[in-house]
């Protein structure tokens, strides 16, 4: 079973042909070539950051070109192509390798990110005189933050002699028609050339390329939302001439603005009446007395937000100043868009970080419901499950009470998108109320009804590509959702799937484990009159881990009671297999009689060091009063005497189990009616992220408040309040009842 893809929604870009056509010969060209055939694909399928450089480019009133993608196509404006060229002629569409071989190192090197900016000079006739041009050359960022091709600006030395006039065509700049034969590029498809701007009109030109340059380095450095609108909004004044220069942010699918610069609210209701609200909602341009309210979009035609210019008074709707403000809001689209991904891949790096750590499908669903809608900006997350029968169970994320209620009965046979996703695999988007009123006439619209516009349903499957769950959320208002969009969603069922597969197969090994763990641990002993005792032991949560932590009850003569609790180095069958081998002989020589003292000197000698581990012997008396600790590595027991503090029995040093073959030291303490001994593994107390007496601390603790509950609850108390090992846990507790 196969995750359905929605149809992506066509791009858009009757605008951005219409801009590019009008400016001039060469833009006319590009949008009638076809591009079928060559590197750059057919012009529907360019990417925004190419559309928005183009637009740029083409209107520049200054020589500029572009060269795309890894073979340097050439996309120049008309006054490059007017520009004397002693390698021939200057086609559009060609390689830059066919143009002009001598600078190819110089551009790759700024594609691929080896150099910032590069530049070139080359001196040629003009006129009957030599000019020197100077090509300063910087990259094209793409919404991912990768260099996608390099942009060229032209500027020419200035003489007294050329500086009434620009450079006229010479007869070298010719487009070659089919024979090969040249004819004058200005008189190409019958088109005068564009003059050129001069004196003051020309300075301007010169210095709002020079402006939009800043503009592009500087949002190409903006890591974030609010980068972005900062360089926007301190940059643009000056570029444009405007006396303000706010910016409103939509975030997908939300019913606010955040807005940025001059002196209004930093947040505006999509629904309001403000000309930045209203560019966002229309998706059109809003004109004001004394300036305009650009829409923002995407590549696919979606509003990121809203750019809105003001002058001190009114102005005149020229042309160049809107092509202008085109490319302003084109680069600050770029910039969002590329903020919005960035946040995103943030945002779904601290989702995937939060579930590798889950150890429970309750856990895991808990975390997908937090975190999956905070990656993706949504509201009212839920995820449904097969439960008895054909009944769906369905878990949230703080869903109004009501809502929840629709749920109450839905079987895997209801046509609604829970259901469906759950039986049938099938991801289902619904981009509106009316999407799911054409689905289900006859229906109720719960979501709608709770203010939801988009929704989702996405199947999360096991590791046979069958559906065993469905996760949902929605939007307040539209979101478009474009092949980014889709891809991160199924990154995100993805991530839920792993997860859910881990955790089940976690919770069936664990259960295995802590079976069989049982059979190898569990003592027949009851313990004598007068004591009572509490066993414990968890197996460590993640993998296959049948450890080699154990505990062990041995009756003795007199009312005496042995407790033993070890730890056998590993986590495998073989650390299992010494630990049932090492409890056997422990229990025998203990039963034998064989003092405290020697039953480590005497376990080595009978197997030899053939393993390593920790180990602690106790000999609980409660007619005497007194408790006899022998131990080899082990963390030291803690003593809760009756009416005081929790203490540590400290006792001799000693070596490690496995390694000891002299006496070991025997340490006898009082324990008398109420006292409380605590013996466990460091697994209890011992984690990666704090110091091992941080974990002892935290023991005594937890043991104050629980000191007079009865040992069973004692024993759950600690192992709930000291949860988070990597480690198995034994854990042995015992009471004087006097």
């Amino acid at each position: 079973m196969t995750r359905a893809a929605a149809a992506p929604r066509p791009t858009d870009d009757a605008r951005w042909r219409a801009l590019v056509s009008d400016a001039g010969r060469t833009g006319r060209w590009i949008v009638a070539h076809d591009w079928t055939g060559s590197p750059l694909g057919p012009l529907r399928d360019w990417p925004q950051s190419l559309r928005t450089a183009l637009v740029i480019c083409l209107h520049s009133p200054t020589p500029a070109a572009i060269w795309w993608g890894p073979e340097l196509v050439l996309l120049p404006n008309d006054g490059y192509l007017a520009l004397p060229d002693p390698t021939g002629p200057q086609l559009p569409g060609r390689p830059g390798a066919a143009v002009w071989p001598d600078a190819v190192p110089a551009l790759t090197g700024v594609l691929t990110a080896a150099e910032v900016t590069c530049r070139q000079e080359r001196e040629v006739d003009s006129g009957g005189e030599r000019r020197r041009l100077v090509f300063s050359s910087g990259p094209i960022v793409d919404a991912a933050g990768r260099p996608g091709g390099v942009f060229t600006t032209v500027t020419a030395t200035v003489t007294p002699a050329d500086r009434a006039t620009d450079v006229d065509e010479p007869a070298a700049a010719r487009w070659p028609d089919a024979t090969g034969t040249g004819i004058p590029a200005a008189r190409r498809d019958l088109d005068p050339p564009v003059p050129h701007p001069h004196g003051g009109e020309r300075r301007r030109a010169l210095r709002q390329a020079e402006g939009l340059a800043r503009l592009a380095g500087a949002l190409s450095a903006a890591g974030s939302r609010e980068a972005v609108t900062e360089v926007v909004t301190t940059v643009t004044p000056t570029l444009v001439g405007a006396a303000e220069v706010r910016v409103a942010v939509a975030t997908a699918g939300a019913l606010d603005l955040t807005v940025t610069g001059g002196s209004g609210p930093g947040r505006l209701a999509v629904a309001d009446d403000a000309p930045l609200a209203r560019a966002v909602r229309e998706e059109t341009t809003v004109a004001l007395p004394d300036g305009l309210c650009l829409p923002l979009r995407d590549g696919g035609g979606a509003v990121l937000g809203a750019l809105q210019v003001r002058w001190a008074g009114p102005v005149a709707d020229e042309e160049a100043r809107r092509i202008l403000l085109d490319a302003v809001a084109g680069l600050c689209s770029q910039a969002l868009r590329r903020a919005e991904l960035t946040a995103s891949a943030r945002a779904m790096a601290a989702f995937a970080a939060r579930l590798s750590v889950t150890r429970s499908t309750g856990e895991a669903i808990e975390v997908i419901l937090d975190a999956a809608p905070m990656a993706l900006g949504a509201a009212l997350p839920g995820l449904a499950m097969r439960d008895e029968g054909r009944r769906i169970r369905l878990w949230h994320g703080g869903l109004p009470t009501g809502l929840i209620a629709t749920f109450d009965d839905l079987t895997m046979d209801d046509p609604r998108p829970f259901a469906r996703a759950l039986r049938t695999g099938e991801r289902i988007i619904l981009r509106n109320r009316a999407e799911f009123a054409a689905r289900h006439p006859d229906l109720p619209d719960p979501a709608g009804t709770y203010g939801m516009v988009t929704t989702v349903v996405l199947p999360l499957l096991d590791a046979s590509r069958r559906p065993i769950a469905a996760l949902g959320f929605g939007w307040p208002r539209e979101r478009p959702l474009h092949d980014d969009d889709l891809a991160l969603l199924d990154t995100i069922a993805d991530l839920c799937e792993q997860t859910l597969e881990r955790v089940r197969l976690a919770a069936a090994e664990h259960n295995l484990v802590t079976r069989l763990a049982g059979r190898l641990r569990t003592s027949a002993a009851i313990g004598p009159p007068g004591l009572e005792v509490a066993t414990r032991y968890q197996p460590a949560m993640s993998g296959l881990h049948l450890g080699g932590d154990w505990y062990d009850l041995v009756d003795l003569d007199d009312g005496r009671l042995a407790v033993v609790v070890g730890d056998v180095v590993g986590h495998q069958v073989e650390a299992a297999a010494d630990m049932a081998q090492l409890r056997t002989v422990v229990n025998t020589l203990i039963r034998s009689g064989v003092p405290l003292a020697e039953v480590f000197p005497r376990l080595t000698g009978l197997l030899g060091v053939g393993f390593l581990g920790t180990c602690l012997a106790m000999v609980v008396d409660p007619v005497a009063g007194e408790a006899q600790v022998a131990r080899v590595g082990h963390p030291h027991p803690v003593l809760l005497p009756s009416g005081r503090p929790p203490e540590t029995v400290w006792t001799g040093h000693s070596l490690p189990l496995g390694l000891v073959r002299d006496p070991v030291p025997v340490t006898t303490v009082a324990f008398g009616p109420g006292d409380l001994l605590v013996a466990y593994t460091d697994g209890l107390v011992e984690r990666r992220d704090q110091a091992y007496d941080a974990g002892v601390t935290a023991l005594h603790e937890v043991l104050v408040p629980v000191r007079d509950q009865p040992v069973e609850a004692i024993a759950d108390t600690l192992l709930a309040k000291l949860s988070g090992s990597d480690d198995d846990q034994a854990l042995v507790v015992i009471r004087h009842v006097g």
